[in-house]
């Protein structure tokens, strides 16, 4: 018996880990990707707030010429 519980503990853990590495994964990607769309927004002179909205700092900014 101490063999089927040692055997469940052991499974249980392994599937924690791989639970903790999905969400560290996932965290590094949403890392990336607010970096490179905060870069992509600083090309084209607009500002990023924390929920990922694009605001035009100056009027005119990311508009067709044909709008101003």
């Amino acid at each position: 018996m101490g063999y089927v519980q040692a055997g469940y503990s052991i499974v249980l853990g392994i599937l924690f880990l791989y639970g903790l590495q999905l969400v560290w994964r996932r965290r590094r990607l949403n890392r990336s990707v607010a970096r490179v769309v905060a870069s992509d927004a600083a090309a084209v002179g607009l500002t990023v707030d924390t929920a990922g909205a694009r605001h035009a700092d100056a009027p005119g900014v990311g508009r067709p010429s044909g709008d101003r």
